[in-house]
């Protein structure tokens, strides 16, 4: 509310599913997979691309809906 964003959006390393966990228990959803974006260690790599609405935020005060 602050910054009045609508849209909010983050990648994460295919390999990392901790960090895929993490934004998905944050309500990000997966949106895509960007193939071989970045270089990690000299080693070409895929990410996931996630997003999260204004319209879906929960605050962690609030329940998650029944999915």
């Amino acid at each position: 509310d602050t910054l009045d964003l609508n849209r909010v959006q983050a990648e994460a390393d295919t390999r990392n599913v901790a960090s895929a966990r993490v934004l998905e228990k944050l309500g990000f959803v997966r949106e895509g997979t960007l193939r071989e974006d970045c270089v990690v260690n000299g080693e070409v790599s895929d990410s996931w691309v996630y997003g999260l609405l204004r319209r879906e935020w929960r605050p962690s005060s609030e329940p998650a809906p029944a999915r």
